[in-house]
């Protein structure tokens, strides 16, 4: 049989919460308004499959561009190239600088 090739493949570890965090997910959360240009960061909830981004964004900075419905458009700069997302909000977090 083969491997399988899924989006959370080899993700045991980096898509699990810690056991006490794990239960209802704080409304404040899913209320939080972002504004275009804030800056993100992207911290994926593996509670939430919908709207969450690929693991290899896990911990990046990102800026806001839009807003698409619920989900925010956010572009990560990479070193030539910038890479656009579209995310929930329960996956993003204010950047605080």
């Amino acid at each position: 049989m083969g491997k399988s090739q899924g989006l959370r493949r080899k993700s045991r570890s980096a898509l699990t919460k810690k056991v006490r965090e794990r239960g209802k997910l704080p409304l404040s959360r899913l209320l939080t308004e972002y504004l275009p240009g804030e800056k993100v960061i992207i911290k994926i909830d593996p509670a939430i499959h919908k709207g969450m981004p690929h693991k290899r964004f896990a911990g990046q900075v990102a800026t806001v561009k839009a807003k698409r419905g619920k989900a925010y458009v956010v572009e990560i700069p990479q070193t030539k190239i910038v890479k656009t997302i579209i995310a929930l909000p329960q996956h993003l977090r204010k950047h605080v600088d």
